[in-house]
């Protein structure tokens, strides 16, 4: 069975049917047909059955269908590196970020980018961190952004900065916690709902960390997969959370406030590509603007009033 066989079979195979296949592959029906009956002659044994008028897979079928799928699986990443590998006239960036660095940070970049190299065409992806490696290895994306280095061999994680985690919190349940205790007003959040993470958002383990050492009595009875919802949840008034540096530059200050924990480790903030392609002159130039515009976040005052040192 050659490439262009097991890529039609396949597509028989999820499709159940000749004419959806066809669609899948941009081939005739009838050209799927006889894909699948040389198969069956080189094969010596048919792979489909009619019963009823309704397409059946045999059980040779069923068996190389499950042992050709990571094959078919490589394949697909093949072509999708094939077609990544092409870059439009006058150069392309395909830059991937998790959402807390997508919704805050990354404007900013772009708009400085937009009028430095107006002739480069730029796709933003957002990603979630276990979705990296394939985004990068696959060129679907030049190099990508992230909290934390990435455990993954074929992915070169390069750090650019850290900042500092601050507690995200309403700004009456904070005017409310340093008036009832002006020298430890974060303890006061231990009777405060904190907003649960899910899945493998960067501030997942921190927000944990925090509602252990406060002895947090209660959690908000709502968990939220990223950052961004646990902010709008805390501009609601429903509890507190834990935000990066680029999150906590992002509050509106008139609702939300950024309590930094300064006896906390820094959170860094990494660049990633593929071990095997560096990025490009055009990544490159983008990646050079960074470490500048990470820095012009650091030294705005991201403070709470009546905020501690510690």
């Amino acid at each position: 069975m050659n490439l262009r066989q097991l890529e039609v079979f396949q597509a028989v195979m999820q499709a159940g049917n000749m004419s959806a296949a066809a669609r899948l592959v941009s081939i005739t029906p009838s050209a799927v047909s006889k894909t699948i009956a040389h198969a069956e002659l080189q094969l010596g044994y048919p792979l489909f059955s009619r019963v009823r008028g309704a397409l059946v897979p045999t059980p040779e079928a069923q068996a190389l269908f499950a042992a050709s799928g990571q094959i078919y699986r490589q394949l697909d990443e093949l072509r999708r590196t094939a077609l990544n590998l092409r870059q439009p006239e006058g150069g392309q960036v395909r830059l991937g970020a998790i959402p807390s660095v997508t919704h805050t940070f990354l404007p900013t970049v772009l708009e400085l980018h937009a009028r430095q190299s107006p002739r480069v065409k730029v796709e933003v992806r957002t990603l979630h961190p276990d979705q990296m490696a394939q985004a990068l290895t696959t060129r679907t994306v030049d190099f990508a952004l992230g909290f934390y280095p990435h455990p993954h061999p074929q992915v070169r994680s390069s750090m650019l900065v850290s900042g500092p985690l601050s507690i995200a919190v309403g700004r009456d349940i904070w005017q409310r916690a340093v008036r009832l205790n002006r020298n430890d007003p974060i303890s006061f959040l231990a009777n405060t709902p904190m907003i649960p993470l899910l899945g493998d958002d960067p501030m997942r383990a921190p927000v944990a960390a925090l509602a252990r050492e406060l002895g947090v009595h209660t959690e908000l009875g709502i968990q939220v997969q990223t950052s961004q919802l646990a902010v709008e949840l805390v501009r609601r008034g429903l509890g507190w959370t834990v935000v990066d540096f680029l999150t906590a530059g992002n509050l509106d200050p008139a609702t939300v406030v950024a309590v930094p924990l300064r006896d906390r480790e820094p959170i860094p903030l990494y660049a990633y590509h593929a071990e095997h392609r560096p990025p490009d002159r055009h990544a490159a130039r983008m990646l050079d603007l960074l470490p500048g515009l990470l820095h012009a976040v650091l030294a705005r005052p991201h403070h709470a009033e009546g905020s501690p040192a510690g």
